[in-house]
């Protein structure tokens, strides 16, 4: 048995079709049925029930899943102690809506709870983040929900959910106008293309009729943003987490949007389950506690 049997397995389980779990791996739909074959005859058991064009576990592969998950884990922490990774270092990849507030905070009962150990922080873009992830290179992601095509191989675990915002600067004039009249008139900061929430925006803005409307700067970053905003009539679509700090000290006010839909899932997503009591599972904890309690103080 190979390591490649063993992704191609967990690929296929976690995609739920030969097909889906092959493009996500980059190989012919083929040459993975054949792994997955192979798996099975070096096994003598049936892993998959092919319906269709839906593989879906036996109750042989829902026992052999757990034992895959952790024997690829195990060997992940042999490679990160191997590459020096020090031990009770947790990396952890963290994306703007988390950044500002929430992570920090539990970051700090964390190091309150284990100052043996500590947390290597890691920023960036979606995409980047996830492949850090797939890659071993962190151990969990604190964001947004990945859209469902990125989910194959991992797992989300929601903690709460987060309005996207239309904000300005305090004392803009569109603070008094109808959102749609807004829009019309002040120019536009909207997410990058990549960034998750952009997707709700742009069917926002559909749904008003202003699909066509072309922003003036695209970004999720905070630093660039808030200086733009202050300095000019600029609005900006973002996730509430980003800029919490600023409307609750009142430099920047949100316009209503009047909008269910303009929501999404805040979580953690990982790989594999952390070896019980490890400093990755209480961080995991940890984020769980705090989520709960600031949904019970809303």
């Amino acid at each position: 048995m190979k390591l490649r049997h063993l992704e191609a397995f967990l690929t296929v389980a976690q995609a739920g079709t030969i097909s889906a779990a092959a493009r996500l791996r980059n190989v012919s739909q083929p040459a993975l049925s054949k792994t997955i074959s192979e798996l099975e005859a070096l096994l003598g058991a049936q892993l998959f029930e092919r319906t269709g064009r839906r593989a879906v576990l036996t109750p042989a592969g829902e026992n052999f899943r757990a034992h895959a998950r952790a024997s690829l884990q195990s060997l992940e922490a042999g490679v990160r102690d191997l590459s020096g990774q020090a031990a009770g270092l947790v990396k952890v990849g963290v994306l703007p809506t988390v950044a500002g507030g929430f992570f920090p905070l539990v970051a700090l009962a964390f190091s309150q709870a284990r100052p043996d150990a500590r947390i290597g922080i890691v920023t960036g873009p979606n995409r980047y983040l996830l492949d850090r992830l797939r890659g071993g290179k962190i151990d969990l992601m604190v964001g947004r929900m990945p859209q469902a095509a990125d989910m194959p191989g991992l797992s989300f675990e929601y903690l709460y959910d987060e309005p996207i915002l239309l904000v300005a600067r305090a004392g803009h004039p569109a603070l008094d106008l109808p959102v749609e009249e807004a829009l019309l008139r002040y120019p536009l900061i909207l997410p990058n293309p990549g960034a998750i929430i952009r997707q709700n925006v742009n069917q926002y803005l559909a749904a008003m009729g202003l699909s066509d409307v072309a922003p003036v700067f695209e970004t999720v970053a905070l630093p660039a943003a808030l200086t733009l905003l202050e300095r000019s009539e600029m609005l900006w679509f973002i996730s509430r987490g980003v800029v919490e700090r600023e409307l609750a000290r009142g430099s920047l006010a949100a316009l209503d949007l009047r909008s269910e839909y303009m929501a999404g899932a805040v979580g953690l997503t990982r790989k594999f389950t952390f070896d019980e009591n490890s400093p990755a599972d209480l961080l995991a904890r940890l984020l769980h506690r705090r989520a709960k309690e600031d949904v019970a103080r809303r």
